[in-house]
């Protein structure tokens, strides 16, 4: 009796033990709380058609400053981001595109490019408001009201409230569904919206790393590596994917979370790309080939 009294008591005292070395790492939205993010992205792409290299490079720096509202009654809450600075610049076969949000009515030098000026336009101009419901789950994201109407044509892809939704659900649903500690690992799905009915889906595996120390806070780590990617292209008559055997060449994320804050206050991300596919462009087939690199960093910090 006294031998398996010992043992009750510690097997209780190891599973407190590895209990309390369990995180739980959720979003939260605190009240009447604003940040500011910045994000550097970029990307070089080489599509091969026809014995043919179509090199495209990009580069986008943001600044946006998230507002949190107050809880109404039934417990909703508004999220309102506003872009502060927005400048890209992407080299293409067809030219160059500048946009910078200190001249944004600057006109494109090839007027075949000014629609993708139109969609920087319309991101720098039209705050997005998220609205969560008593449990924190995302009920909508939009434009303010009748601005989605006024949006050029090659902007309403990108800014539509289920793209939109969809973006925002990416970003927060890499976090683990239950408490982790570290080691533990989890799988995740996403989606990106590439504009022009095209989109790129990726299956990644996260890892719990501990925590660390940065600017005198104790902040959690966790790291992923992509694993698996598709390609796809719907609803464009003028380009179509037929065939595509895409594969994961490099992958690499960190990600930096404040558990008492409940955001992420830091990320650094790369993938590499790269495989075989055919296109179908005015009906005319092309077997090809890319290789495509993404890199991004951003930073968050509380005001």
């Amino acid at each position: 009796m006294f031998r398996r009294f010992c043992f009750s008591v510690v097997a209780l005292a190891l599973s407190s033990t590895i209990a309390s070395a369990q995180v739980k790492l959720e979003p939260k939205y605190p009240e009447d709380a604003k940040s500011v993010v910045h994000r550097d992205t970029s990307s070089k792409q080489t599509l091969t058609l026809a014995g043919m290299d179509i090199d495209t490079k990009s580069s986008t720096f943001i600044v946006a400053t998230t507002s949190t509202g107050k809880r109404a009654a039934d417990g909703t809450l508004k999220i309102e981001e506003k872009v502060d600075t927005l400048q890209s610049e992407i080299s293409t076969p067809g030219g160059l595109i500048q946009f910078d949000s200190a001249n944004p009515d600057k006109k494109a030098d090839n007027q075949l490019l000014e629609p993708i000026l139109d969609i920087f336009r319309s991101v720098y101009r039209n705050p997005v408001t998220v609205e969560l419901d008593a449990k924190n789950k995302i009920t909508s994201v939009k434009l303010p009201d009748g601005e989605f109407e006024k949006l050029p044509a090659a902007a309403k892809d990108q800014l539509s409230p289920e793209t939109l939704k969809k973006n925002i659900e990416n970003v927060l649903q890499f976090l683990p569904d239950e408490p982790v500690k570290k080691g533990d690992t989890w799988e995740r799905s996403s989606e990106q919206n590439l504009g022009a009915g095209q989109t790129m889906s990726f299956r990644t595996k996260y890892e719990y790393q501990g925590t660390v120390e940065k600017d005198g806070k104790t902040l959690d780590k966790i790291t992923g590596k992509a694993f698996d990617v598709s390609f796809a292209i719907n609803g464009n008559a003028m380009l179509q994917v037929t065939k595509s055997d895409l594969k994961i060449i490099e992958s690499e994320s960190t990600f930096l979370f404040d558990r008492e804050r409940g955001s992420v206050v830091s990320t650094s991300s790369k993938v590499q790309i790269a495989g075989p596919l055919t296109l179908v462009v005015n009906a005319m087939e092309f077997a090809g080939k890319v290789d495509l690199t993404i890199e991004e960093k951003s930073s968050r910090e509380m005001k």
